[in-house]
């Protein structure tokens, strides 16, 4: 014969252990007033996940206003920085450490006894109330898709610019790429 689990129990037990409450004793308000906290924990984790997505996405963004409105604060702190700022055709100042800038950059193409000559000619300007040594001169053909297809470096007689001076440069190359289809000149810093 089989007994409710309330008649397994025998008095000596029931002394050890706590008083066990059984449905019989509990009301309806009794035996749901802990289901709601319960409930409210379940949900509790998908409001969690919300706000751990949306403070997420906040810090993305903030990070991407800082990097653009503040690139050229970030550009002094990281001056390597800059060329991903240019990758992205996005203008940053940057610091001239050479004091030196290129102006009148031109290009002549000549067609002379079935061979073309490139000739590069621009000027090297000082910036500054210093002289400053003259670095050397590189010049890069880049192809449409802005990928260097060839590249050379020529140096001037000058030794230096004079302060607020100026230093003309020429350099010619003898059959160039087909493929090139714009020129980028740059000063080389000594010691590169």
């Amino acid at each position: 014969m089989l007994k409710p689990v309330s008649e397994v129990l025998d008095d000596e037990d029931n002394a050890d252990a706590p008083a066990a409450e059984t449905s019989e004793g509990l009301s309806i308000e009794q035996m749901t007033a802990s289901q709601p906290s319960s409930v409210q924990r379940a949900g509790l984790p998908k409001k969690r996940k919300w706000i751990g997505w949306l403070v997420l996405i906040l810090v993305v963004v903030a990070i991407g206003l800082v990097g653009f409105y503040g690139r050229n604060f970030v550009v002094q702190i990281w001056p390597d920085s800059a060329k991903f700022y240019q990758s992205l055709q996005i203008d940053v100042e940057t610091t001239n450490n050479l004091g030196l800038e290129i102006h009148d950059l031109q290009t002549k193409s000549v067609l002379q006894n079935g061979v073309t000559t490139l000739t590069v000619t621009g000027v090297v300007k000082n910036i500054t109330e210093e002289p400053q040594p003259m670095p050397r001169i590189g010049v890069a053909l880049i192809d449409e898709m802005g990928e260097r297809v060839y590249s050379w470096t020529t140096t001037v007689e000058a030794r230096e610019v004079e302060p607020w001076g100026q230093v003309e440069f020429s350099t010619s190359m003898n059959q160039p790429p087909e493929d090139a289809k714009n020129v980028k000149v740059d000063l080389i810093e000594i010691g590169k």
